[in-house]
């Protein structure tokens, strides 16, 4: 997270299951996870985006369970949780500009 804000943008945040089969594509089918901003930051809230809104379930279609203190990885085209201590790389995303 620390990282993506230092360089202007922040953790991925894909929104449908067609983006996570671009995403999967883009990265070559990848076989390891990478961090993503979806985590469930303490009991009861449920997964929640870096932008603080809710996963939208009707989008992607998860079975992730609500572990708190649990956070997203991306690993081909699914999101796996993984507690967010785990030493993995990440994927940040920055809004695109009009030139």
């Amino acid at each position: 997270r620390e990282d993506c804000r230092d360089r202007g943008s922040e953790l991925l945040m894909p929104w449908d299951q067609d983006e996570l089969e671009l995403l999967n594509e883009s990265l070559q089918n990848p076989t390891r996870h990478f961090w993503i901003g979806l985590s469930v930051p303490v009991a009861g809230t449920g997964w929640t985006w870096e932008n603080g809104s809710n996963l939208d379930q009707e989008q992607i279609q998860l079975e992730l369970g609500k572990a708190p203190g649990s956070c997203g990885t991306l690993k081909g085209n699914g999101i796996s949780p993984q507690g967010c201590g785990t030493t993995l790389q990440w994927v940040c995303q920055k809004e695109s500009i009009e030139i």
